[in-house]
């Protein structure tokens, strides 16, 4: 089973429909997926179709009131499973943070599914914490989503510091294994973001998939609370995210 954390600390970058379409795309090519909403606002949950019910999320699995079995739901997509989240994760990050062993909650309740599932997608917070560690811990890979701006190019080397710091500490395997641009510009949007993507190219080198591209699809896919390769199978912004998962699957790095 592999299992992978897809991250981003400024965000508003696209990690929520990152995490979403890989494991989308994921599940429609035969893969068993489970999908690991780890942030409060709970939107991966909503953007697959699930509705998620009070008592039985994340936050419960969290802090040791529900075994992981009993929260994972079926999403509008086959093969395409979901730990589902709401704002209860707040209330379980305080928690975590107070217990003994908090960061290790999700690698020992995933280890419960290793036998049933291809792959495991954990949508982290936007923000550093200790359920952003504990999704690290969980994890063999970090996919880290970005825009190329100064902003999330001077955000990524933080990022490598705290997978070094959890590498050291728990999990000797862990490492940054791809670079996703997203959210990209028109070329008429200006030189910017082409200088921020030749930047980026050259501190990852191929550690950057192919990039994705802005698309108003995004919100629509959402609104609908349907993943883009339901809503827009054969829109721009499905097929780049189809050329990222090839581009990771020919690297080894998914499934």
């Amino acid at each position: 089973m592999a299992i992978h954390a897809v991250v981003n600390e400024a965000g508003s970058a696209g990690k929520t429909t990152t995490a979403v379409t890989l494991a989308a795309i994921l599940a429609e090519s035969g893969r068993r997926t489970l999908l690991w909403d780890n942030d409060a606002q709970g939107n991966a949950t909503l953007f697959v179709g699930v509705q998620a019910v009070p008592g039985k999320t994340a936050a419960e699995v969290l802090v040791g009131e529900r075994s992981l079995d009993e929260v994972i739901v079926p999403s509008v997509v086959d093969r395409l499973s979901v730990v589902p989240a709401d704002r209860s994760l707040h209330g379980a990050l305080i928690q975590l943070t107070r217990d003994f062993g908090g960061e290790q909650r999700i690698r020992v309740a995933l280890d419960t599914v290793a036998d049933q599932y291809d792959a495991v997608i954990i949508d982290c917070p936007g923000a550093a914490s200790v359920l952003t560690i504990a999704a690290l811990v969980a994890s063999g890979s970090v996919l880290a989503v970005a825009t190329p701006s100064l902003k999330e190019l001077e955000g990524l080397p933080n990022l490598e510091e705290t997978i070094a710091k959890v590498r050291s500490m728990y999990k000797p395997d862990l490492h940054l294994s791809a670079v996703i641009p997203c959210i990209i510009p028109p070329a008429s949007a200006g030189a910017l973001y082409v200088e921020g993507h030749e930047r980026l190219r050259e501190a990852y080198g191929d550690l950057v998939t192919p990039p994705v591209r802005r698309s108003v699809r995004v919100p629509e896919a959402y609104s609908q609370r349907v993943p883009l390769t339901v809503h827009a199978p054969f829109e721009q912004i499905t097929s780049d995210y189809q050329a990222v998962t090839d581009y990771l699957v020919g690297k080894k790095v998914l499934p």
